[in-house]
């Protein structure tokens, strides 16, 4: 029997993030279309959405939020692929999401982008890097750098 995971992340892109990218997170998480699964599964039931924002008078980011409910295989690739992905457009600096066990309260696995890269940590623990090759992980809160 497969273990369940709840995965959301919610982060904001830079202002040179390629419309082919967003039109790659639209298809890749059903943003625009029905989600996969009935609903049942999460409280509130899945969710994606990739919105603009405006953070000034003439800045507007995207902003993208997904929460789903993936079994543990689905899990395992999604930790090794979306949250690097991501890390390359992202404003967003410092903590972009987690995962948990199904009915659990507590987190499992929280993710995190500094400079272009992605990080993971358990609760408590520091966070390293998902690709090995990134610098050590510094930043103390989360920030937005999407100013000119």
């Amino acid at each position: 029997m497969s273990l369940h995971y709840e995965w959301t992340l919610s982060l904001r892109f830079r202002l040179d993030v390629p419309e082919d990218f967003l039109e790659e997170l639209r298809a890749d998480f059903g943003i625009g279309s029905a989600l996969d699964g009935d609903g049942s599964e999460l409280p509130g039931g899945p969710a994606a959405s990739l919105m603009r924002q405006q953070m000034s008078a003439d800045t507007w980011l995207w902003g993208l939020f997904v929460r789903r409910m993936v079994v543990d295989d689905a899990m395992y690739e999604l930790i090794l692929t979306e949250p690097e992905r991501l890390a390359q457009w992202s404003a967003t600096q410092g903590w972009i999401g987690f995962a948990r066990e199904e009915m659990d309260l507590h987190t499992w696995l929280n993710f995190y982008v500094q400079d272009k890269h992605a990080y993971a940590a358990g609760p408590g623990e520091v966070p390293q890097s998902l690709t090995g090759d990134a610098p050590p992980f510094t930043l103390t809160q989360t920030t937005e750098t999407w100013h000119r």
